[in-house]
């Protein structure tokens, strides 16, 4: 009988909370130290059994595998993202291109006509430089 009680009180050990005469306060597994004195006994916590043991092991690997799935979904909507991006980039200079095909081919088209205007001109190559401008900053590497 002796050995069914004694290891519950190695379990159950008390700690003593101390405290000296400025308020400082110490903790003990023993008698409290030398000037100090004792506040409050606290009970340690019991150790967790077996099952409770196993039980936090479970919902730890549930967790992890949780962690593991957000990760991949998160990489895998960085991956679309990232498609999206490019695809929209490449839409973008597609644009770009064209809109300077385009009005080159109208200034072509205005230098040939007997009659246009020089202020004309150098509009649609401002607006061309612009547009190369932009092509430049968006489409390139």
């Amino acid at each position: 009988m002796l050995a069914l009680v004694l290891p519950g009180t190695l379990l159950a050990q008390q700690i003593q909370r101390c405290e000296d005469a400025r308020g400082k306060i110490t903790y003990s597994n023993t008698e409290c130290p030398a000037g100090t004195s004792p506040v409050k006994a606290l009970q340690a916590a019991p150790a967790p059994t077996p099952e409770a043991q196993q039980a936090a092991r479970e919902k730890a690997a549930r967790d992890a595998q949780a962690a593991q799935l957000l990760g991949q979904q998160r990489l895998q909507q960085q991956t679309i993202a990232a498609t999206q991006q490019e695809s929209q980039r490449d839409a973008d200079c597609a644009y770009l291109r064209g809109e300077i095909d385009s009005i080159r081919r109208l200034r072509n088209a205005l230098v040939n006509r007997p009659f246009y205007s020089l202020d004309d001109l150098d509009q649609m190559d401002r607006h061309v430089a612009g547009l190369q401008d932009q092509y430049r900053r968006v489409c390139s590497p």
